[in-house]
């Protein structure tokens, strides 16, 4: 799969964390994050679904969408859905768009397992 080694997912603990390697999350990006992570099966993210924006400085408003679509997928499969590492400016972003209310945020992948 092209651009499928840019997103990196693992299983840490019995959660499932993508780890997205590139700064900026483009269209071709978020829609493998979310294929990613529609195809986990839900038994090995019994401990919820992570996704580490550490390295991501750029963030489009199409991104903050698709960010969403895959917070309403993880709800009806009812695994809990963190975003972690981000960055001064993407957790800025959130706070104008008022995201953060929506998502789950924590400053680390131990943080978001605890």
């Amino acid at each position: 799969q092209p651009g499928a080694s840019s997103i990196v997912l693992e299983k840490v603990g019995d959660a499932a964390v993508a780890r997205p390697q590139m700064k900026m999350m483009d269209d071709h990006a978020l829609k493998t994050l979310v294929r990613m992570i529609e195809e986990v099966p839900p038994e090995s993210a019994v401990g919820g679904v992570i996704i580490d924006l550490s390295r991501v400085t750029i963030l489009p408003s199409l991104a903050l969408g698709l960010l969403v679509q895959i917070s309403n997928t993880c709800k009806a499969r009812e695994q809990r859905l963190t975003l972690v590492g981000l960055q001064p400016q993407i957790r800025k972003v959130f706070t104008i768009t008022r995201l953060d209310r929506v998502f789950q945020i924590a400053d680390s992948v131990e943080a978001a397992m605890k």
